[in-house]
């Protein structure tokens, strides 16, 4: 009988976890980066933030296309800072949408993708 029991639940767990919705792979980094910068989507961060450092290795070679504003270095680019206080921004990563809403912390691709409207069709 717990046998039965026992088998009867295993298989409604793999049913459940096989009828679940279809997973969807992750947006490609490159074509996210362009997405982001091509829809005014701003970044903002510090070379020293250990979060951005990690945001960036999200997406590999293709960080470099980010939209990216360094609030880390005053003195170096001072035009960056103050973009970084003009905004008020208070934790890395920050990321802003053209209309204001902001996101904080690290993001993942996916959450990118879905927040800044990217389709999510290849």
């Amino acid at each position: 009988m717990f046998k039965a029991l026992l088998l009867g639940a295993l298989s409604s767990v793999n049913i459940a976890i096989l009828g679940g919705s279809a997973v969807q792979a992750a947006p490609d980094p490159g074509a996210l980066a362009d997405h982001l910068s091509q829809t005014k989507v701003m970044y903002y961060g510090s070379w020293r933030c250990p979060a951005c450092q990690y945001q960036g290795r999200l997406f590999g070679d293709a960080v470099t296309r980010l939209p990216y504003v360094e609030c880390g270095k005053p003195k170096e680019l001072p035009i960056q800072a103050a973009a970084c206080q003009q905004k008020e921004i208070r934790r890395y990563p920050t990321w802003i949408l053209p209309n204001g809403e902001r996101r904080e912390g690290v993001q993942s691709l996916e959450d990118l993708q879905i927040w800044s409207g990217m389709s999510q069709t290849p």
